[in-house]
């Protein structure tokens, strides 16, 4: 296996495994939260979602470069 496709193979997995982040996050928000006065809870589970879909930015930007690039040669 050649850098390009190891890099390639990297982003993927990263991009799926960010995917799968997003989907439970959004999961997580749901849910009935459990009772408490300040909304924790819910709080937790939104910047859970926050930061998942943060991710999954991140990685299909990386995942786009990479390709690009690949598709560049």
């Amino acid at each position: 296996m050649n850098s390009h496709s190891s890099a390639e193979a990297a982003a993927l997995a990263r991009y799926v495994q960010a995917t799968r982040a997003v989907s439970a996050a959004f999961d997580a928000t749901r849910s009935e939260p459990e009772r408490d006065a300040d909304g924790r809870t819910v709080a937790l589970a939104l910047q859970r979602l926050d930061s998942a879909l943060l991710e999954l930015d991140t990685s299909q930007r990386s995942l786009d470069a990479i390709l690009l690039r690949a598709g560049g040669h």
